[in-house]
């Protein structure tokens, strides 16, 4: 498989100020480099605090990073030029009902990231949301409905429809199964890789629990204190972890703090 993705010393500091005292510099994320492949699973684990989450920020294009690079088909992308991250990378949040306006309904969200994303003229774009809802599993009524209408499954295939609406490259899932009933997350996890299969989407899925990613990654990145300290083929990870914290968090699912 061809590289899709590639981070290279990317890392992210943040200036912690207490008072009038000069701000003390906090490193969040020392530099990690990794690569990802078109239609590729690369799940991203770690404890509370780990960097998991500013990983995921950064990719996205929600925060800055304060070094490194991140290339799109060998191109840089550009910081602080969020429309051409927001075209070809997508996040889907934990939050779902958080996440979604609740003064708009579901059509009018996903025809805003169209009108700001593509040239399509209007008949086309409430097209493409008709297809997109039905792709998801939801009916072309839905279009009308507001977030609270909904379930929670139902708001997080929403939120899967708002993300792939666009025909993005990848999509960055932040715990988006946390919560779920068991039944409605083992629907949402055969969603996307049913979307995988379909679009040639590549996800990187940041995760607590080792079931779901023995299930749809391909490759496994381990987070410690801000760190990588393990990645590798999941089949490979999980039969030969090379380091203490590895073999907790796939044993137990989370790792506490304290380690």
């Amino acid at each position: 498989m061809s590289c899709l993705l590639e981070v290279k010393g990317l890392y992210k500091n943040y200036i912690h100020k207490s008072g009038w005292l000069p701000g003390k510099r906090v490193c969040a994320l020392e530099p990690i480099s990794f690569t990802l492949a078109k239609g590729e699973s690369l799940a991203v684990m770690g404890e509370t605090g780990s960097g998991k989450t500013t990983l995921a920020k950064l990719i996205a294009g929600a925060e800055p990073p304060s070094g490194g690079e991140i290339l799109l088909n060998g191109e840089r992308l550009e910081t602080g030029n969020y429309r051409q991250r927001c075209r070809h990378i997508r996040m889907i949040f934990q939050d779902s009902l958080g996440s979604l306006n609740p003064q708009t309904t579901v059509g009018q969200q996903l025809l805003e990231s169209l009108k700001f994303n593509t040239d399509l003229s209007n008949q086309e774009q409430v097209d493409r949301v008709n297809e997109t809802l039905m792709k998801v599993g939801l009916l072309p009524d839905h279009f009308f409905f507001y977030p609270h209408m909904l379930s929670s499954g139902q708001q997080q295939r929403v939120c899967i429809a708002r993300a792939i609406v666009i025909n993005p490259q990848i999509i960055v899932a932040d715990e988006a199964l946390v919560g779920l009933d068991p039944s409605v997350r083992a629907q949402i996890i055969n969603l996307l890789l049913d979307l995988q299969q379909d679009m040639g989407i590549s996800f990187i899925f940041i995760s607590h629990s080792p079931e779901i990613v023995k299930h749809v990654a391909d490759k496994i990145l381990i987070m410690h204190r801000g760190k990588m300290i393990e990645f590798g083929k999941t089949s490979e990870l999980i039969k030969n972890p090379t380091e203490h914290v590895t073999e907790l968090l796939l044993q137990s699912g989370i790792i506490k703090n304290q380690l």
